[in-house]
């Protein structure tokens, strides 16, 4: 499932990351990499930006980068 589509409250383990080189650098440097489990925190408007955290580190996404973002559901919200 992307991670476009996870509702608030639920965590999930990233499978893949998005293909876009820059992006993917930059999630790699905040630890964020296939195999890490992250939690969506809250969820901006439709097409807004997501809240994650992942450990310690909290950061946003763009509604349109965690579409490509394969992830699988650890713990329903």
């Amino acid at each position: 499932m992307p991670l476009s589509q996870v509702p608030a409250g639920a965590r999930v383990l990233i499978t893949c990351l998005p293909t876009h080189p820059g992006l993917q650098r930059r999630l790699q440097a905040m630890g964020v990499r296939p195999g890490v489990e992250v939690e969506v925190l809250r969820r901006g408007k439709p097409g807004g930006l997501l809240h994650l955290a992942s450990g310690l580190l909290e950061f946003m996404l763009r509604q349109e980068q965690a579409a490509e973002m394969d992830v699988i559901l650890v713990t329903p919200c």
